[in-house]
């Protein structure tokens, strides 16, 4: 069974929404200021950023044979 064009739909704007996520966050440029914590480091937000894109790939996967 080949799931319906509704579902590609979504499944390109939520990749589009996620590469814009990414690139906003690898673009942003913070001061280093000890004080705000894990807030600015760049590797945690990329990670938090990718986290659910894993997930979601997943979950897309693992629907696609339920359907």
């Amino acid at each position: 069974m080949t799931p319906h064009a509704g579902f590609w739909i979504v499944v390109s704007l939520m990749a589009l929404a996620e590469a814009a996520i990414v690139v906003t966050a690898l673009r942003m440029r913070v001061r280093q200021d000890a004080s705000r914590g894990i807030l600015g480091t760049r590797a945690a937000e990329v990670v938090w950023t990718l986290l659910p894109v894993g997930l979601i790939a997943v979950l897309a996967v693992m629907s696609y044979g339920v359907a």
